[in-house]
């Protein structure tokens, strides 16, 4: 009996959907973009981590420990006998790693591995085959030269690079020329790393890219009866206590990795989120309109004896029915979207991170399809179970009253509902702020969104008056008919709204938090550099300096070392700058929030103190007075915390490099900031330029300049802004044509009407744009409303609380203008099908319809 009551009702829901499938297009499109947003988001989010995940496993080989200093610092090698008699270790693995770039303006990095070449078991490490590669090993007597390297076999080909070619490289003292020894096949970490690695001979890595006997990675195997945990606390007695160096297991390094990457990403899922969410208001629109115009079929099939459960099945079956077709047309569009948006992905990552994606990995499809189906199924059922118990809770008596009318909402009910969001909303808010949990914002972020679509009912019913009657004195009857049926089908209108508001509010939520980022960067940064001129390197010789303050019309030359360590539980960046730097205003001028100690930047400029940046002091709870431990190299260093300056955007924590350099053995600058003598800052830029540019590969820039480049990047971190911008606005689109189209198929006798009442046929149209009008002014008003709450909840409480940003918001008025008039243009663009469709009615057969 339950087999034939199920056949009953596949085959019911089956007929119902292929009756009205050409009413339910939009809605099943509306499903396949909420499900493409969400499956090529997780595309990009697991391909770039799945690419840095690759990258550590062909770094670490066989390594089953590996040994570093406290923010990547050089060390000597002569730790590596230290660890030859420790139990446990087969074998330490001395290593040179790095970054350079080809001396050729193409920017394109390259990963250095420096190693003992000459050494058959620290190469055999890293192999993934059981053989040398052949065509390396036999050209390890060339390795005498310090100039010899091994490269990628793709990077070279893609260079036309072959086997005694030369290339150019940029190094920490300038450029130097390499000649290609051999060529590495595509396998391993060459294959993680897309063929960008340079292999070095160990002595020949340390003299261009440390220092000589200086390292900065030791990667250990173990013996095959050790364990991890014994090893390492071996290794940790055996080493000097002094220099502070960390021993962690890849899989550790890895999950830090995958913590740190994946906070961002879910960051970005946040928009697939509130699409998906803009999909479930659509498809629960079109659907309540369905089920509403079918209630008093629903009744009849009730009075004949159906029970609740069937009719509530086959009314489910429908909606499984559209969230399959949804979910089959939007997982492999989606997928393919996000394998071509990865440059943009990747991009995101790198500046938002400062980790550059040397490759992307290949996503695992079976989660991504399981995850878009969960979407798109769950947003059909959810949209088709609330109106479906509405109506089945109704007496079939009554049901069958409302044929070709809307139901009625129920008051109370509805603001009870929009209370309860109201304080669930500020509880949640409250509870993120303290607790600052990644989960808990995604839940703040979709609830409210939730209630901006709560709020687009009450929204209807108290706007649709003042929007009537402007239409009315501008546009005639046409514009008194088009308001008075926003609050006739008041449900439908509000769907309409809420669509529009999600929609365009997700649009200006991204472009808010963008925008503020972008700012804060210009601001804080704005009124700090005072120099007029800054000269970027990945990493320099302090030596510059001096070459520099040798020009004439150079004044002051002032370096800048910026290294990442761990703080705690985070990371924060070093940002060591010269003592000039915090007792010249001609080079920085450092902005103090109140509370800062008495001659705070003198104490600092001595090395008796840091002051941490805005961002570092709301993650780590910190203020002025506070004490502050940093692990370096050399030690552990206890700094009072002098001050708090908005004078730097990220997680910072800022000294002088005076007390910097023994610290963390470091003698490499990234920055030097030049102040010139009154009116010669030209002069100078293009001597700088051409006396040091060619050697050192300098590239110079105009403080201004600089600034530029740092809101580039923030500008490069919200690379899918326009991406959203389209997908909110194809949303919008689907939302109104099919609202307009369902009303016109609804109204038809009515439109009939007032055609034999004496209404022009461009008067019926004009009304149905006057209406999409109306709803596109309602939602952009609760666009507002949505964009303005969202950024604000992200920038004030979301993004300190995940990346530890502390910005200021501030609202991209043009971006919104824009925006708002291209969602005016996509719901007058919607209504143009089914304004077409009711001019063109014929009077006759309106009359007749049913």
């Amino acid at each position: 009996m339950r087999i034939m009551n199920l056949v009953f009702v596949v085959r019911m829901a089956y007929r119902h959907v292929r009756a009205g499938l050409g009413r339910t297009v939009l809605s099943i499109t509306a499903v396949a973009v909420g499900v493409g947003v969400v499956a090529s988001m997780l595309v990009m989010n697991e391909a770039v981590l799945q690419g840095f995940i690759d990258s550590i496993d062909g770094m670490a080989g066989r390594a089953g420990l590996i040994i570093t200093a406290a923010g990547g610092a050089n060390f000597s090698e002569d730790i590596v006998e230290r660890l030859k008699t420790v139990p446990g270790v087969a074998l330490a693995v001395p290593l040179v790693r790095a970054v350079t770039f080809p001396d050729d303006g193409s920017g394109e990095s390259l990963t250095v591995h420096g190693v003992d070449v000459v050494n058959d078991d620290a190469v055999r490490v890293y192999e993934t085959s059981g053989q040398h590669d052949k065509a390396a090993h036999g050209l390890f007597e060339f390795f005498n030269n310090a100039d010899s390297i091994l490269l990628g076999r793709e990077f070279a080909a893609r260079r036309g690079l072959g086997i005694g070619s030369t290339i150019d490289l940029v190094t920490p003292r300038g450029v130097k020329r390499f000649t290609i020894r051999g060529l590495l096949e595509s396998e391993g970490l060459v294959r993680a790393l897309a063929g960008r690695l340079v292999v070095m001979d160990l002595p020949a890595a340390e003299l261009a890219f440390t220092d000589e006997q200086q390292i900065n990675h030791i990667d250990v195997v173990l013996t095959k009866d050790a364990t991890v945990e014994a090893t390492k606390t071996a290794i940790e007695a055996a080493l000097p206590a002094e220099l502070s160096l960390v021993v962690e297991e890849p899989a550790l390094k890895k999950d830090v990795l995958r913590e740190t990457v994946g906070a961002f990403h879910r960051e970005l899922t946040s928009f697939s989120l509130l699409a998906a969410v803009a999909g479930f208001v659509i498809c629960y629109g079109h659907i309540q309109a369905i089920f509403e115009s079918r209630a008093w079929e629903i009744g009849l099939l009730r009075a004949v004896g159906l029970g609740r459960g069937v009719v509530f099945a086959e009314l489910m079956a429908e909606s499984v029915f559209l969230g399959v077709m949804g979910t089959v047309i939007g997982l492999p569009i989606g997928i393919l979207a996000g394998d071509r948006l990865l440059p943009v992905a990747a991009g995101s990552t790198e500046s938002t991170l400062n980790l550059p994606v040397w490759s992307t990995g290949r996503p695992s499809l079976p989660p991504i399809c399981a995850w878009g189906a969960a979407v798109g199924l769950m947003a059909a059922l959810l949209a088709a179970a609330i109106p479906a118990a509405r109506i089945l809770r109704m007496r079939p008596v009554a049901a069958l009253a409302y044929l070709g009318r809307e139901l009625p909402g129920r008051r109370r009910s509805n603001v009870w509902a929009l209370s309860t969001l109201m304080l669930l909303l500020a509880g949640l808010i409250g509870a993120q702020n303290a607790l600052q949990l990644t989960s808990l914002g995604h839940v703040t972020t979709v609830l409210l969104a939730v209630t901006a679509c709560a709020l687009a009912r009450p929204l209807v019913a108290f706007g649709s008056a003042p929007v009537g009657a402007i239409w009315s004195r501008l546009f005639g009857c046409a514009g008194r008919f088009a308001g008075r049926h926003l609050t006739q089908r008041l449900q439908r209108s509000a769907m309409s709204v809420a669509t529009v508001g999600v929609g365009l509010g997700a649009v200006l939520f991204v472009g808010l938090v963008g925008w503020s980022c972008e700012r804060t960067v210009v601001s804080q940064l704005t009124s700090r550099l005072r120099a007029e001129g800054g000269w970027m390197h990945a990493a320099l010789d302090e030596g510059l300096l001096n070459d520099l303050t040798n020009i004439p019309e150079v004044v002051l030359a002032v370096g800048e070392q910026r290294r990442e360590i761990r703080v705690n539980d985070g990371t924060a960046i070093v940002a060591a700058i010269d003592r000039a730097c915090f007792t010249d205003n001609r080079v920085c001028q450092w902005p103090l929030l109140p509370g800062a100690g008495a001659d705070a930047l003198g104490r600092v400029g001595a090395g008796q103190a840091v002051i941490v940046s805005r961002s570092f002091a709301y993650r780590h709870r910190t203020r002025p007075g506070d004490r502050l431990r940093l692990v370096s190299p050399t030690g552990t260093v206890e700094l009072p915390v002098a001050a708090v300056t908005s004078g730097e955007p990220l997680v910072a924590v800022i000294m002088s490099r005076e007390r910097y350099r023994p610290l963390w053995n470091d003698h490499m600058i990234t920055w030097a900031h030049v102040a010139a003598q009154p009116g010669t800052a030209p002069v100078a830029a293009d001597r700088v330029a051409r006396e040091l540019g060619m050697t050192r590969r300098l590239a110079v820039h105009r403080s201004a300049e600089v600034v530029e480049f740092f809101a580039g990047q923030a500008r490069r971190a919200f690379g899918l802004l326009g991406v959203s911008q389209a997908i909110a606005l194809v949303l919008i689109l689907i939302g109104t044509g099919d609202n307009l189209v369902a009303a016109v198929l609804e109204r038809t006798r009515e439109l009939g009407m007032l055609r034999a009442v004496g209404l022009y046929r461009s008067q019926l149209f004009g009304m149905i744009v006057l209406e999409s009008g109306a709803i596109a002014i309602l939602g952009i008003g609760l666009a507002l409303l949505t964009g303005l709450s969202l950024g604000h909840f992200w920038i004030r409480v979301q993004l300190p609380a995940v990346l530890g940003w502390k910005h200021d918001p501030y609202f991209p008025w043009k971006f919104a203008a824009v925006a708002a008039t291209l969602t005016l243009v996509a719901c007058l663009v919607g209504a143009i099908v089914p304004a077409v469709r009711a001019a063109r009615l014929r009077v006759v057969d309106a009359l007749r319809s049913e």
